[in-house]
């Protein structure tokens, strides 16, 4: 934690010397979290209420309890450095893969809603760049435009139905075995999920791709889960830049003559789907074999009209021809796997009150949100 620390530590030898211990403070603010402690008046409370939390925390027994206008001090210099923040949670995330290898790990990525306890009112909300035309630009630059104050948001729920909040809107890139948060983005409530998921994979990538060797590529053994609100061809390509498989459920297939199934497959002359094989990394194609099943008692089995092999590029479409392919229980396996984000969403809104920030200046609320990816990601250890 000395990173923060020295936020506060004074310049200079003259002077008051500081009497706060702020290690303790970032510790005591963690702990918040997952002790669901709602304020930070209650937290206070807690602190001088009781002395063997306290002294868990770092506090010496001679010390006393920070105050409320303390606390709104130290997230006011927080807010005021996410960079710092960002680049913690990243430094903390090596020393969990030393340990664990998570960056061998697949990950999902999904966003979700947070309610904001500022005033509703409308804005002014921007038309962001195409993912196309993001593809073009850098990180930094696609971040500069992603709106980060509160708005409105609408969004379908299970049953279909649209439902409605003023906040913000969390994008998280999480491991799919051990569930840790790789990255958070926070942008405002109105932005559609695929329209910042780009900035989020290209850190994530920035994160990971020193651990991870090239050679699981071609493997395939690194996957992107995603659903199909990320069906955007834009997505397919940026991610096999980083050989990555994109694991993405299709939103609708256009419209063809019979020529291939509802899996993309390409099909026999009575349209039956042939059944997916291996795939060749010699010529970066899948292969696939005829439907068996059905040629047993075909009429046209012995008229010389099938072909037993067939062989698709997957740079033909990157959006169609996945690997494994669609449809089979490889690919659903490993699409399965895009639920450990939605219960790490669940469990922040349920134990770390992830929907229920009490800070009504929207760059304080960030600050916290980063705080409660560090508090989250050092827990399990």
């Amino acid at each position: 934690m000395h990173k923060l620390v020295n936020l506060f530590s004074k310049k200079t030898t003259v002077g008051h010397p500081v009497d706060i211990n702020y290690a303790a403070v970032i510790r005591s603010i963690m702990a918040r979290f997952y002790e669901k402690i709602d304020t930070q008046k209650a937290l206070v409370s807690r602190l001088n209420s009781d002395l063997r939390f306290k002294l868990s925390l770092g506090f010496l027994y001679s010390e006393p309890v920070p105050s409320e206008a303390t606390y709104s001090r130290f997230m006011k210099t927080l807010s005021q450095n996410f960079e710092l923040l960002e680049e913690i949670n990243g430094d903390f995330l090596q020393i969990i893969q030393s340990e664990f290898d998570i960056f061998e790990e697949n990950v999902a990525y999904d966003a979700t809603s947070i309610e904001a306890r500022t005033k509703h009112k409308k804005t002014d909300n921007p038309k962001l760049p195409a993912t196309q035309e993001q593809r073009k630009m850098s990180t930094e630059e696609i971040l500069a435009i992603i709106p980060t104050s509160p708005s409105w948001g609408v969004k379908k729920n299970s049953k279909g139905k649209n439902t409605y909040w003023f906040g913000y809107k969390a994008t998280l890139a999480v491991t799919t075995q051990s569930q840790y948060i790789l990255q958070m983005l926070i942008s405002s409530a109105f932005t559609a999920d695929v329209s910042v998921v780009i900035p989020v994979i290209r850190k994530t990538h920035e994160l990971t791709h020193s651990f991870k060797a090239e050679k699981h590529y071609h493997e395939g053994k690194h996957h992107g889960c995603l659903d199909k609100g990320y069906d955007a061809q834009a997505i397919y390509e940026e991610m096999h830049e980083m050989h990555i498989e994109p694991i993405i459920d299709m939103k609708k297939l256009a419209e063809n003559d019979g020529e291939i199934d509802e899996n993309c497959a390409p099909t026999c002359l009575l349209e039956y789907g042939h059944s997916y094989d291996s795939y060749d990394k010699r010529y970066g194609a899948l292969k696939y074999i005829r439907p068996e099943a059905h040629c047993r008692e075909c009429p046209l089995r012995n008229e010389g009209l099938y072909q037993k092999v067939i062989k698709i590029k997957q740079e033909t479409s990157s959006r169609m021809y996945n690997r494994p392919a669609r449809g089979t229980l490889s690919w659903q396996k490993i699409y399965n796997q895009r639920s450990s984000v939605e219960r790490v969403n669940a469990y922040l809104k349920d134990s770390y009150q992830l929907n229920q920030t009490r800070f009504y200046n929207h760059k304080h609320a960030h600050a916290e949100f980063l705080l409660m990816q560090l508090a989250y990601n050092a827990k399990p250890c």
